[in-house]
């Protein structure tokens, strides 16, 4: 008998974020189908029939369509997008009073629908609100996860490409923690073509004299601001990152990526979410611990507390 993998994603919230992350999953063919939930069902189906119009130039076909809560129930992944755009030259926690009714709401309705899959949060500030969907669900930890600092790592690694001029896909690395103000890139993991990065630097000091990893940091943590200051919001790249781990969860491709987990221990921390390398595989599976610098530890822990003190008081 020929079984059939008929893999399944909502997406609550068709916004600029949801639907940009739609179009992503949708054009690499991820899932066999595609449903869009929006507090303006209008919006929803608007956003699905624009996204099933093109299918006859897709490399594979998703059927993509207009839903409600009751099609979480045989859902392997929930995708959770909603909120608004952020004031320009606001912080992701400046977000947290709007977005955790509406957070509340969605996890309520998905969870009603009998839903027994995987939760990716994106809704900012995405740490607090993994910590808070996972708490609210009742689903165990591994079926919830935030992106985390992915989007940061990919930032960090396009801005070394720039910097250097290389491919951003030869650099390894990780930022880690809140995604947020606090996040800190681990220079003890960047390598650039498997050299570790401070020893490439060095090594290349007559071409790239002029690099300063203070600067990359500072880049990457602020890149996301910028953004949002000349355009208004940001959709491709978190879009991207969205997709990657759709994918990485659906293709059991067991990809090591900085996702928004709980902390039970690792990095000596404990009921928190914070982006660290993790295995997905159904979810969020093992963490990767790395070995920390003091400094990155301390970093780390920084990150945790001011995540922890948000996520006070919401329960």
């Amino acid at each position: 008998m020929v079984t059939m993998n008929r893999n399944k994603v909502v997406i609550v919230g068709t916004g600029q974020v949801g639907a940009t992350a739609a179009f992503g999953i949708v054009t690499h063919g991820l899932c066999n189908e595609l449903v869009l939930i929006d507090r303006s069902a209008a919006k929803a189906l608007g956003e699905a029939r624009d996204l099933d119009d093109g299918s006859e130039f897709q490399d594979r076909h998703v059927k993509v369509r207009a839903g409600d809560y009751a099609d979480c129930k045989d859902a392997d992944i929930v995708v959770i997008t909603v909120g608004r755009k952020p004031p320009a030259n606001s912080n992701r926690m400046a977000e947290l009073g709007f977005t955790v009714g509406l957070v509340g709401e969605v996890v309520d309705n998905v969870m009603a629908s009998g839903f027994d899959g995987v939760i990716v949060m994106v809704s900012n500030p995405v740490d607090v609100m993994a910590w808070y969907a996972w708490k609210r669900s009742g689903l165990p930890r591994t079926q919830v996860l935030g992106t985390g600092t992915a989007l940061d790592t990919s930032r960090l690694k396009t801005i070394i490409g720039e910097e250097t001029g290389l491919d951003p896909r030869n650099v390894g690395g990780f930022v880690m923690g809140e995604h947020g103000d606090s996040q800190f890139t681990a220079w003890s993991t960047v390598s650039l073509g498997g050299k570790p990065f401070a020893r490439f630097l060095a090594d290349n000091q007559d071409r790239f004299a002029s690099v300063s990893t203070t600067e990359i940091e500072e880049k990457t943590r602020t890149r996301g601001d910028e953004i949002v200051a000349a355009k208004g919001g940001t959709n491709f790249g978190i879009a991207s990152t969205v997709a990657g781990i759709v994918q990485t969860i659906l293709w059991d491709e067991r990809r090591i990526v900085p996702v928004s987990t709980l902390l039970n221990g690792e990095y000596g921390e404990h009921d928190v979410f914070l982006g660290v390398p993790t295995e997905l595989r159904d979810g969020a599976n093992e963490i990767v611990e790395l070995d920390l610098s003091e400094d990155e530890q301390a970093k780390l822990h920084h990150s945790a507390e001011l995540v922890r003190e948000h996520c006070e008081g919401l329960l």
